[in-house]
């Protein structure tokens, strides 16, 4: 069964249905534990996408959508490896340079980098609970309807909104929930830039997504005020670069490649 407009905004209203218990628990941690209950709300997406799928083709839909977890045999060209793995670390770093350069005060990290690969499986976890819905049900329906930026701009945009719950509960500054809530969205652009890049594979967003999440605890620029409005920044530079280079029609047309 193909999925039209109103299975995908079926997909939405039931993920933030699915995920009013999981933001009444964050409400009742304090302050930034809010943050990393949060990482529970992962499971609302893939459950979504999960019943849909079901819904619409039995068992056959929903082994479908699982198995796209691990679709790396899309990943043709293995290049794309660099920047699934290194854009994040190095976008974050900038700003973490700009940060040293003007002598700005930085926090200790959250976790030492010695738990990074620890942290990356956690984060891999949720981040293919979430991609599995966002890339894996929702997505490919939107761009058939709407052309790759614009659907990854309503997509970021839906994905903002989920988030912003729990930045409110963590009782973050207004000011950095903007900047993040913004960011959310380039970043989305960019997981898309990456996905259609790589054969529609699920599993080169999940890597991607998960690398963003442990830069996120283990570079300090991203939870300084200060440091996380130049991440977003450079993030939002990058996703407009992406968009003039691999153009907003599919983000996959590299246009440098047809100068000869």
């Amino acid at each position: 069964m193909v999925k039209s407009i109103k299975n995908i905004t079926a997909f939405f209203v039931l993920v933030f249905i699915i995920s009013l218990p999981f933001y009444f628990l964050a409400s009742l941690v304090p302050g930034e534990m809010a943050m990393f209950m949060g990482l529970t709300l992962a499971l609302a997406p893939f459950s979504a996408a999960l019943i849909l799928a079901y819904r619409e083709n039995r068992s056959i839909g929903a082994r479908r959508l699982v198995k796209r977890s691990f679709d790396y045999k899309r990943i043709t060209n293995k290049i794309w490896y660099i920047p699934i793995f290194f854009l994040f670390p190095i976008l974050f770093l900038l700003a973490l340079g700009l940060m040293i350069f003007m002598r700005a005060p930085l926090p200790d990290p959250i976790a030492p980098v010695l738990v990074a690969p620890v942290a990356f499986l956690a984060f891999f976890l949720f981040a293919l609970f979430e991609e599995l819905g966002w890339m894996g049900y929702a997505f490919d329906p939107m761009q058939e309807r709407w052309h790759a930026l614009i659907a990854s701009l309503i997509l970021g945009a839906i994905w903002a909104a989920w988030h912003l719950p729990l930045y409110v509960f963590a009782g973050l500054d207004p000011l950095w929930i903007a900047g993040q809530l913004i960011s959310l969205i380039g970043i989305r652009t960019l997981i898309v830039w990456i996905y259609n890049n790589n054969g529609k594979s699920v599993f080169a967003a999940i890597l991607f997504h998960a690398v963003y999440n442990v830069c996120t605890i283990m570079i300090t620029s991203f939870y300084t005020s200060l440091g996380h409005l130049f991440t977003s920044i450079f993030i939002i530079i990058t996703a407009a670069i992406v968009v003039f280079l691999w153009g907003p029609e599919t983000l996959a047309q590299y246009r440098l490649s047809k100068v000869e």
